[in-house]
């Protein structure tokens, strides 16, 4: 396979454990997006959100959202390849919504995870990432939010990311029922903006 087929690929398990190591490595900042869940939530948001964000904005963002302090990489060849992951993995996602948006799975349905616990909180981290890459873009998704029936599409992620106090209110199979309906809830967020 060539340089730019690879380009054109998904990661494959060990390249996401790769980058999932190095988000969760004392390498990055204190408030890195620290899991992949929450980076694939986070580059979800972008892809089907109001604008298009420079690829040096949204990756200094994955380090950290407040004072762009930026990782300590090993080498020049670490910093290359951690951005190519990152890019690809987003590349994946647009190609994803470009071609079947339907077919849109989130990375935690994709995984395999040791109990429901550890997949409670890759949907927690999923939907956190999801209302980080939100922000990034806040005033373009203003309309949306202020809607009442376009905002009650983003809810879930909310409530999943334990950013609102109903969370407490919940049950289990309230937040089960909540991650079943988020790639809907994504998808048609991706049609909202693309017919906007």
């Amino acid at each position: 396979m060539n340089p730019s087929e690879q380009q054109q690929q998904p990661l494959s398990n060990e390249e996401l454990e790769i980058l999932e190591s190095f988000l969760s490595s004392e390498s990055t900042p204190q408030d890195c997006l620290f899991s992949i869940e929450m980076v694939d939530g986070y580059m979800t948001a972008l892809v089907v959100g109001p604008e298009v964000i420079p690829v040096d904005t949204w990756i200094s963002t994955i380090w950290d959202q407040e004072s762009n302090e930026q990782p300590s990489f090993s080498s020049e060849a670490e910093a290359r390849s951690i951005r190519d992951l990152l890019v690809r993995h987003m590349d994946s996602i647009v190609r994803q919504f470009d071609e079947d948006p339907d077919e849109f799975f989130p990375l935690f349905e994709q995984y395999g995870y040791a109990d429901e616990e550890e997949k409670r909180l890759a949907v927690e981290n999923w939907a956190l990432g999801f209302t980080v890459g939100m922000e990034l873009a806040h005033e373009s998704w203003r309309p949306f939010l202020e809607n009442e029936e376009s905002g009650q599409l983003v809810m879930p992620m909310f409530l999943l990311a334990k950013i609102t106090d109903d969370f407490d209110d919940l049950t289990e199979e309230d937040l089960d029922n909540m991650a079943l309906l988020m790639p809907g809830f994504v998808t048609r967020i991706y049609d909202y903006w693309k017919e906007a």
